[in-house]
């Protein structure tokens, strides 16, 4: 094995370059800057169908928070009057907060319209302002669907005794 090592070594040893290597600092296009220029952001108007849609989404939150309300409270007296699991008071008592759940369908369609606004206005230019309205009708939104939940869990809290 050590006699093939010795001739295949000096076979090898002509195939390495013997003039000279090139110089391995940078050159002249590795030297350019490469960072994008600061670009100023277009100042974009206020669109007045942005308004209009959270004006609509925020007008059908409030109605669907008045009729959640009057079914929470039916609901409130049904779940403390319901008796033991498997009763016909209890099932009404289900009932009543199934009811809850599908009134609060309206207000979580809303979250999930305006969260659809957010992303599509993102794709194109949108003003300051209207992006600002956007995400406080989106935070409100979702402060009224979390109430509305929390309540609707109380009461299955309470309905299972």
């Amino acid at each position: 094995m050590r006699r093939l090592a010795f001739p295949f070594a000096l076979l090898l040893a002509g195939c390495v370059s013997q003039g000279p290597f090139p110089s391995l600092a940078p050159r002249p296009g590795e030297q350019l800057a490469i960072e994008e220029p600061a670009r100023e952001a277009p100042v974009v108007a206020d669109d007045e169908s942005v308004s209009a849609f959270l004006a609509a989404r925020l007008a059908e939150t409030q109605l669907g928070a008045r009729a959640f309300d009057g079914l929470h409270a039916e609901a409130e007296r049904i779940v403390a009057r319901a008796g033991p699991d498997g009763s016909d008071s209890w099932i009404e008592a289900q009932q009543a907060i199934s009811r809850l759940t599908v009134a609060r369908m309206r207000t979580a369609e809303t979250v999930a319209n305006l969260h659809w606004l957010s992303l599509e206005r993102a794709q194109q230019p949108t003003s300051e302002s209207d992006l600002r309205a956007i995400n406080a009708a989106i935070a409100d939104v979702e402060q009224i669907a979390a109430s509305q939940q929390a309540r609707i869990d109380r009461l299955r809290g309470l309905s299972e005794r």
